[in-house]
């Protein structure tokens, strides 16, 4: 299938590794001008991504340093993307997961900060990238979530609430800005191969009072594909709602789970 991304303005939003890097991979691999970002503390790994994927894909991204909760860097990053490598067509929204605890571990400052990780920066970003969508015509809007908005995660009450903000915003813009060719959809990652998902696994197996190891093996025997994905499974379903040839889906929640969550 021809997915159409070839020489279209693609923004990644904290992608040097894991997930975000997964998809940066496969919008250079479709030959998408892709631009990757993170903290200029993480500079470094975003620059071992960026040549990385320019190995594998021939296509060599270009990177800029964001923090996303900070509005003059969504603002920064958008101009530069704009000034570099033209109007943008399609953006990932991206970010680092909040911390793990239960209700009582966190105090205002702990919701605050989870807030402008996980949901406000999806907003500054997406309202920063509009107007580029607007002159071309049209375009497309990821939001990557977590499987928690179908079936709740224990142990991670910041990222379940916040992943549900991020649900509901996507469905109403979705409404909003269909006149414009602009479709938006939510994307949520199951139990994926990455550094995330070996910490939690940690305290989940602590917490249980069992090794890793048995932990992983009881946990994946719980799966109907018996394994874990990989980020470039999830990267492939990001560029195909990304492309033209997704022409008529919007305002949809997609799991990305291999079957892993329960709830319809």
């Amino acid at each position: 299938m021809e997915l159409g991304l070839k020489g279209k303005v693609v923004l990644c939003m904290h992608s040097a590794s894991g997930l975000g890097k997964g998809i940066a991979t496969e919008m250079a691999r479709e030959g998408a001008k892709v631009m990757m970002c993170v903290p200029e503390r993480y500079k470094d790994r975003l620059y071992a991504a960026r040549d990385e994927i320019a190995e594998i894909t021939g296509n060599r991204p270009e990177v800029f340093f964001c923090d996303l909760t900070k509005a003059e860097d969504i603002t920064a990053l958008v101009d530069h993307t704009v000034a570099t490598l033209g109007d943008i067509y399609a953006l990932v929204n991206m970010g680092p997961g909040p911390e793990a605890g239960t209700f009582a571990d966190f105090d205002d400052e702990g919701w605050q900060k989870a807030f402008e990780l996980c949901l406000l920066s999806y907003i500054r970003t997406i309202r920063a990238c509009i107007p580029s969508m607007k002159r071309l015509g049209g375009g497309r809007i990821i939001n990557s979530t977590s499987s928690s908005v179908k079936e709740y995660l224990p142990n991670l009450i910041l990222s379940n609430t916040m992943r549900m903000g991020v649900v509901g915003l996507t469905k109403t813009l979705s409404g909003e800005l269909g006149k414009d060719n602009i479709l938006i959809n939510v994307i949520g990652p199951g139990q994926i191969t990455t550094a995330r998902l070996e910490k939690i696994n940690g305290i989940r197996a602590e917490k249980a009072g069992v090794s890793v190891e048995q932990y992983t093996k009881e946990t994946l025997a719980k799966f109907p594909l018996g394994r874990y994905g990989t980020v470039e499974e999830y990267g492939r379903m990001a560029a195909f709602l990304c492309s033209e040839a997704n022409s008529y889906i919007t305002g949809q929640t997609i799991l990305v789970d291999g079957g892993m969550t329960h709830a319809y």
